[in-house]
């Protein structure tokens, strides 16, 4: 809308302006209409009491509307009217008049050519006659542009009875505007909110029978319904029949235009009949009501309702998703109907589908067409539009939206935390990349969102009194216990309701919290995730599954290792707020089970780089099932996506057996237990790479190990043990997951500034049918990146006590007086969960604002126990350099791609793995048993150094030094120079 009202002045007596403004409350009126009807920058009102005083006013100011009373203390309306006109010859000019009697006089400057006054208005003692008297001037200015150009609907309105005209003009725009808003408002991000509000249908007031037909000959394809009297003027005398003859003229062109006929003669209701319209009597008590429910039934802003051409009714639907639903099973008869009446179209366009509405109405002219073709292709352009083209944004969620109609909705009004951020955001950039050429075939995409945001969380903590409890409570068990007791607001818990009646695909419930995926610490992984079937029959167990995730994921914001970690972090627990993630948990399903083929992590830095490889071409690492293998540590592969062949990992057969997958989480569909009781442990179950064969999906990602030749074959159709090697993915690239890593992560370093992380997850489908897909889960800038570049040298004078050749961070680490170190002679990898125990009791042995080196064998913070010791950060809250030493019996690469180490890129802490196959990598272990133990378990032992060690790593090289400093010489003192005292 080009042309908006913003400025009015208004030129009436005192006695005028007083009794508007005090007993009519002008401003008030105007300004409560337009905030009733959400509608933002509702117009001032400047006053003039006389015409000299207009006239000096509207040469300094610029007025969008002139708007004149009856009397003038210094001049008449009229010639007042005929100086503005001379002025400003385009400047609206309307007339308000307290009664019909009174506007006999101006008749001449109304009809003039061009009128000296635009329109005149009987003001009724409400503002909604200045509410439709500021909307037709803006309708009026902008009908051509918006509607030729912008494709927007009209309503033709004919009356020339002012008194009529100022009574219906503004119930129309009310309903108008009632049903716009009631379909949009919720159900798009705000800026496209206002965009359809102001895009609503146009109203065109015509007084005659040639303007009625102007409106109608320039507008015709745009014309959603006639609301008209019978009696009006043509040719300039008053016709008693007009509006017959219009509609008869209008039915040539448009046989099924809706139209709605009035008259105060009943005798013409049978002729109106004849003609097939509705007709309402003017002197009826119920006339408003009357235009109501035609305006409801006929202008496309209720239920779509289906009928056979006898007019029989068979169904109806509330929303596009389900008029998609729907259709196939409509006769291609009843279809014919309604594509030929626009009614598909007119349906549509009120809901602010412009661009679907025009193409379903090109195929209502297509004379070819037969019945059923006419129903395929209205069936095919909805399914494209509503799976391509319609527009994306974030949507707020209530009843009249179906959960699948847009991929990011939102509950509430606070913040949607790192992790929904991070997706709205890239939800926007993959629109404007163009990944349907580059990789044909293949859909790119976020899984379908929803946020329940942070407001929700402060709603549900204080309605249920747990600020206290979730404080002070020293057992994450009764924390989670009160926390699950706690009941959500009851709105949020019917939106819930709503969600789980119209979906029953599988959920991932996952944490967003303010502070999570943050620049510079992201808090990975501390918070819980679920992961629900959401496949009970009964509907009231689905959503009491789904508020105990959430509650779950309130609950694990105070838990002990997430509380340790802010503790040693730079934030404060006033500072976090937890918002929920509900997404269409990407997989398939097989059976009893549903997983992914592949899930995985892609960072834009690979802090590991071998052979051609380069730190800034990143690394991905990849597993079959659900990626809680990767994020937790489990044996993934691990890979260059500019170099998707080359496996270090895999440099032997014997290595190639020990490294990779043996085993793959899935999400069970039918279990009888709740999927949220006993926490994330149990949400997930651990399958074999037999049970992934037996589903079809292990030939994406499965090899052979034939015992005869001790080859491995890239095929499953050989006898012998199975391998996840990924190698009909990234060595045959049948799927091309290296190349959508390089783009991806080359436009996230773009968008984001800097060096970004992703959780990803791919569904090769067993149904040819369908196309394969790659889901983006989660992007987040890299912690890393924060870390100062400066060079540090690590061939330093002192006592070296450990080196490495593949070392995290960059700078100097100073001040380590204690070492807590796992003896590696003593190591039991069946012992580990002890041995994590025995830390954390060390961890408390060392004194607050003192830091220690954590020394051990195997993969830190690992979920499987057996491939390294499984702290958590509560264990070992106090570390500020980790150390993993690599055995012979425990070849473990580095656990780079885990929450953990992520975790501990954030939070600064050095990371060193000293490998046992690297010459210059070495550990002295004798020089740390000669320092003093303060304790000594049976596994691990903590030990005060004599001296503070330091550590230093060179970020660019990746290596890192613990060194001993040498002792400062001793200062002697020159006599010479001393002052003697």
């Amino acid at each position: 809308m080009l042309h908006r009202v913003y400025e009015i002045l208004l030129v009436a007596s005192p006695y005028d302006a007083f009794i508007l403004e005090e007993d009519g409350r002008l401003t008030e009126q105007i300004l409560q209409e337009y905030l009733g009807l959400n509608f933002s920058y509702p117009p001032r009102v400047w006053e003039a009491y006389t015409g000299k005083k207009a006239l000096e006013i509207v040469t300094k100011r610029k007025f969008d509307l002139i708007l004149l009373m009856t009397r003038i203390a210094d001049m008449s309306p009229v010639k007042l009217a005929e100086k503005i006109r001379k002025l400003y010859p385009r400047k609206p000019v309307v007339l308000l008049a307290y009664d019909e009697s009174e506007l006999k006089p101006f008749q001449p400057a109304l009809q003039a050519d061009p009128p000296l006054i635009d329109k005149a208005f009987v003001w009724s003692g409400h503002a909604n006659v200045l509410l439709a008297l500021i909307k037709y001037v803006e309708d009026t200015r902008n009908a051509r542009r918006d509607i030729l150009y912008g494709d927007v609907r009209a309503i033709i309105f004919i009356e020339d009875t002012p008194r009529y005209y100022s009574s219906i003009l503004p119930l129309i725009y009310q309903e108008i505007l009632y049903h716009t808003r009631s379909l949009v408002s919720k159900s798009l991000k705000t800026s496209t909110r206002l965009l359809h509000l102001r895009a609503r249908p146009k109203i065109l007031l015509a007084s005659s029978y040639e303007e009625a037909k102007k409106y109608f000959d320039d507008y015709c394809n745009n014309i959603i319904g006639i609301i008209s009297d019978i009696r009006f003027p043509k040719q300039g005398v008053m016709e008693k029949t007009a509006g017959l003859q219009f509609t008869e003229y209008v039915r040539t062109f448009e046989p099924a235009m809706p139209i709605v006929l009035q008259s105060s003669d009943k005798r013409r209701e049978e002729e109106a009949r004849q003609m097939g319209t509705e007709f309402l009597h003017k002197t009826s008590p119920t006339l408003l009501q009357d235009i109501r429910r035609f305006i409801l039934n006929n202008f496309g802003f209720g239920d779509f309702v289906f009928r056979y051409p006898s007019g029989r009714k068979i169904t109806s639907v509330s929303s596009l998703e389900e008029m998609v639903e729907t259709l196939p099973k409509i006769s291609a008869k009843s279809v014919a109907y309604h594509a030929s009446s626009n009614h598909f179209s007119n349906w549509l366009a009120a809901r602010g589908e412009f661009q679907l509405a025009s193409i379903v109405r090109a195929l209502k002219d297509d004379k070819n067409l037969s019945a059923q073709d006419r129903k395929k292709r209205l069936i095919k352009a909805m399914l494209d539009y509503t799976t391509e083209a319609r527009p994306t944004g974030i949507v707020e969620f209530n009843r009249s939206i179906h959960p699948l109609s847009t991929h990011f909705m939102r509950i509430g009004h606070g913040s949607m935390g790192g992790k929904a951020r991070g997706l709205a955001f890239f939800n926007s950039i993959l629109q404007k990349e163009n990944f349907e050429q580059r990789f044909p075939g293949i859909q790119i995409r976020i899984p379908k969102v929803l946020v329940v945001a942070t407001d929700v969380f402060d709603r549900f903590m204080t309605d249920n009194q747990l600020w206290s409890v979730a404080l002070s409570q020293k057992t994450d068990e009764a924390i989670l216990k009160k926390f699950r007791k706690g009941k959500l607001p009851e709105d949020i818990q019917d939106l819930l309701h709503h969600l789980v009646e119209k979906i029953h695909f599988p959920l991932a419930v996952r944490s967003s919290s303010i502070l999570e995926d943050s620049q510079y610490q992201p808090l990975s992984g501390l918070y819980a995730t679920f992961m629900l079937p959401n496949s009970d029959p009964r509907e009231e167990v689905r959503f009491h599954q789904l508020c105990n995730a959430i509650k779950s994921i309130y609950a694990s914001m105070f838990f002990s290792e997430a509380k340790a970690f802010i503790d040693a972090s730079i934030h404060r627990h006033e500072e976090e707020k937890m918002a929920v993630l509900i997404m269409e948990l990407v997989g398939q399903r097989y059976g009893n089970r549903y997983y992914p083929t592949i899930a995985g992590t892609a960072q834009s830095i690979n802090y590991y780089p071998v052979s051609y490889m380069k730190r800034e071409e990143g690394v991905a690492n990849i597993a079959l099932g659900f990626g809680r293998t990767v994020v937790e540590g489990g044996q993934v592969l691990r890979f260059s996506p500019h170099y998707p062949q080359i496996i270090p990992q895999f440099f032997s057969i014997k290595a190639t057996l020990e490294s990779s997958q043996h085993k793959f989480y899935a999400l069970t569909m039918n279990g009888k237990k709740d999927p949220t009781h006993g926490g994330e442990e149990g949400n997930l179950t651990s399958y074999s790479l037999q049970d992934a064969e037996e589903d079809g999906a292990l030939k994406w990602v499965g090899s052979t190990l034939v015992a005869d030749d001790n080859v491995i074959r890239d095929s499953l159709h050989y006898h012998g043990t199975r391998v996840v090697t990924f190698a009909p993915v990234l060595k045959y690239n049948q799927f091309p997951l290296a190349d959508i890593l390089k783009d991806l992560l080359r436009i996230g370093e773009r968008s984001l500034g800097g060096p970004v992380e992703l959780e990803f997850a791919v569904n090769l489908p067993r149904d040819r049918n369908r196309k394969p897909e790659f889901c983006l889960l989660q992007i987040k800038p890299m912690a890393i990146s924060t870390i100062e570049t400066e060079t540090v040298e690590t061939g330093v004078s002192g006592e070296t006590v450990a080196r490495s050749s593949i070392a995290l961070g960059n700078g100097i680490i100073d001040g380590l007086d204690y070492i807590v170190l796992v003896h590696p002679h003593l190591f039991d990898t069946a012992k580990t969960n002890l041995i994590a125990r025995e830390i954390e009791t060390l961890n408390n042995l060392i004194p607050d604002k003192h830091g220690y080196i954590l020394i051990g064998p195997g993969r830190w913070g690992t979920a499987d126990p057996w491939l390294g010791i499984p702290v958590n950060w509560n264990q070992i809250s106090k570390a500020r350099v980790i150390v993993e030493l690599g055995l012979e019996d425990l070849p473990i690469d580095p656990s780079f791609g885990s929450h953990f180490f992520q975790n501990v890129t954030s939070m600064r802490i050095g990371y060193l793995t000293i490998s046992h196959k690297v010459p210059q990598d070495f550990f002295n272990y004798d020089w740390i048993r000669g320092q003093t133990a303060i304790r000594e378990l049976t596994y691990a032992s903590c030990y005060q150094l004599k001296r503070p060690v330091e550590v230093r790593i060179n970020g660019e090289k990746g290596e890192g030094v613990v060194v001993r400093p040498p002792l400062p010489e001793e200062e002697i003192m020159d006599e010479e120079e001393s002052t003697g005292i």
